[in-house]
């Protein structure tokens, strides 16, 4: 749905949405966190390729944290923010300044203390993004501090993640802090409305970028 300027500017802006909140982590954790969204996607769940290697996540069998997000009015929808279990305790482990030894995803126990670090990187994260969308869309959003949760999933019920999302905004997120590189995923299911104001907002400004 996004040509490739769309995603360009998209991409640029998320990036610094996300720079801004790893800098509030960085303060938080008293850790440098460097994070990134190499690429932003624009698609329809009916559109996924379970077998594209970028979006393994929302297909994988096993332990997922899940944090998500609802926000609304006039720019309405719901923000997800996912890792496998063992990278989210690899993140947790991070911030926490302790050391990660033979994880994988068999023996990854979080704890109460890995789910409050957890849910605090979740909470700047996601309330950075959205808040920032409502800033470009120069729209008042509401919303409230996010869910977390861990859950299993089976090869029969992957696709129950999103199942009631027609439309999404993949961010492919990448958080590096002390050279250990953390692979999540935000995703960010919105209406058809407030695609639609989104896809306006980005052409406006890049009618005036190039004239």
């Amino acid at each position: 749905m996004l040509n490739e300027l769309q995603k360009d500017l998209l991409t640029e802006l998320v990036n610094v949405y996300v720079g801004q909140a790893a800098n509030m982590l960085s303060e938080i954790v008293d850790k440098h966190i460097v994070l990134s969204i190499p690429e932003v996607d624009l698609i329809s769940i009916a559109e996924v390729d379970p077998e594209d290697r970028r979006y393994n996540i929302l297909f994988a069998e096993g332990h997922l944290f899940r944090s998500s997000l609802q926000f609304g009015h006039q720019f309405q929808g719901k923000a997800f923010l996912m890792f496998p279990a063992e990278q989210a305790k690899v993140l947790a482990n991070m911030c926490l300044g302790e050391l990660t030894e033979n994880l994988n995803a068999n023996n990854c126990h979080l704890m109460d203390t890995d789910l409050d670090v957890l849910q605090e990187v979740s909470n700047v994260l996601l309330n950075a993004i959205i808040g920032e969308f409502g800033n470009f869309l120069e729209m008042k959003l509401e919303y409230v501090l996010p869910d977390i949760e861990l859950i299993h999933v089976t090869r029969s019920d992957p696709q129950i993640l999103l199942q009631n999302e027609v439309y999404i905004l993949v961010l492919h997120t990448s958080f590096l802090l002390a050279d250990t590189d953390v692979k999540g995923i935000i995703v960010i299911a919105l209406s058809m409305d407030s695609i639609s104001s989104l896809l306006n907002k980005i052409d406006a400004l890049l009618e005036g970028n190039h004239g």
